[in-house]
């Protein structure tokens, strides 16, 4: 999602280190999920640890919401703009029909023909399609918004959706939760404010925040849990997670840290490069991969405290085969769509 391109052309590697990170971060994210960290209490030094790093993955989402305002703030409702829908959609629809496919053969039949086509339509198999596809349609009308105000107006939206969508739930009896999903336009916005601005904070002061924050999360979540176990309403919400204080705070910074680096090793460049453009489809295939790899691991591993350290094999066995699948995958899908000169 977005264009990894400068407006001369040039390929940015901060951007795409920016992405890659997020990726990987989405992966990170699945680990918890998949080996029951949300069910075991959060005791001892490791929970600790994992909680801390449970908090950082889950900016993958903003980041990405970021680096489409960082490349899209240009964008006009022209047809070139609803034509970058197609690629996207191709790979939505392909490799979703051939995860439900897949997750028929492990786990049963879950999926008739039926389910499938409700599933693709409501995206409970790739809930972040639909939410970047409503994203991408307002994108054109963003951008004139967003250009229509002077530097002084956009700093005060800015400021509104901040309070809008992250002081919830940290505050909740002074900011409402009424706008807490529309949270992908602050970060949108906050996107193109960075890349029209060139923001450079001092790094040390980026990481001192960064992992103040995270840390801080990671105490709040292990020593004032009321049920012992991950408590998804004590600094954040089930539905809106994404855009609450800490995690925006956590975001911004990781994008200031990273998106203007300047990479000067060739071969970096081209692997950040080619992961970040098939970013989404690695998303959709992690999923998969991830049934397979937990599924065995579960055999062998009691529970998120002993999988502590296999979360260093676990996750990059998975990033790997979701990285290359997606090349692969993309490759294909390029060739046809040049075949009939829609690409």
């Amino acid at each position: 999602m977005g264009e990894p391109m400068s407006d001369n052309k040039t390929r940015e590697s901060g951007p795409d280190l920016v992405r890659s990170i997020a990726c990987f971060f989405v992966v990170g994210a699945h680990f918890y999920l998949n080996m029951g960290y949300y069910n075991v209490p959060l005791k001892g030094a490791k929970m600790f640890v994992e909680t801390a790093f449970r908090w950082l993955f889950v900016t993958a989402v903003p980041l990405f919401f970021m680096l489409t305002g960082y490349f899209k703030r240009n964008k006009k409702a022209d047809r070139s703009h609803y034509m970058a829908l197609i690629p996207l959609v191709i790979s939505y629809v392909l490799i979703s029909v051939a995860k439900m496919i897949l997750y028929n053969r492990l786990y049963g039949g879950i999926y008739t023909v039926k389910d499938m086509f409700i599933n693709l339509g409501n995206y409970q198999i790739a809930w972040y399609m639909g939410l970047y596809l409503c994203v991408f349609l307002l994108i054109p009308f963003l951008n004139k918004a967003w250009y229509a105000l002077e530097e002084k107006e956009q700093n005060i939206l800015l400021g509104t959706l901040a309070f809008l969508c992250t002081i919830y739930p940290v505050w909740n009896y002074i900011a409402p939760s009424y706008f807490i999903g529309i949270y992908p336009v602050l970060f949108y916005f906050l996107g193109i404010a960075v890349r029209d601005r060139r923001l450079r904070p001092g790094r040390i002061v980026l990481v001192a925040v960064l992992v103040f924050t995270v840390l801080l999360e990671a105490l709040i979540s292990t020593k004032f849990t009321s049920t012992g176990i991950f408590d998804w309403n004590l600094i954040s919400t089930a539905d809106g997670t994404y855009g609450t204080l800490f995690i925006s705070i956590c975001t911004v910074c990781i994008f200031l840290l990273f998106y203007d680096v300047n990479i000067r090793s060739k071969i970096i460049c081209r692997i950040l490069s080619s992961i970040s453009s098939v970013s989404f489809e690695i998303y959709l295939f992690a999923g998969a991969y991830d049934a397979i790899i937990y599924q065995y691991a579960k055999r062998y591993l009691a529970g998120p405290v002993e999988a502590f350290w296999w979360f260093f094999v676990t996750v990059p066995l998975s990033f790997l085969c979701a990285y290359l699948s997606s090349m692969i995958f993309q490759g294909v899908i390029s060739f046809i769509l040049r075949k009939l000169n829609i690409r």
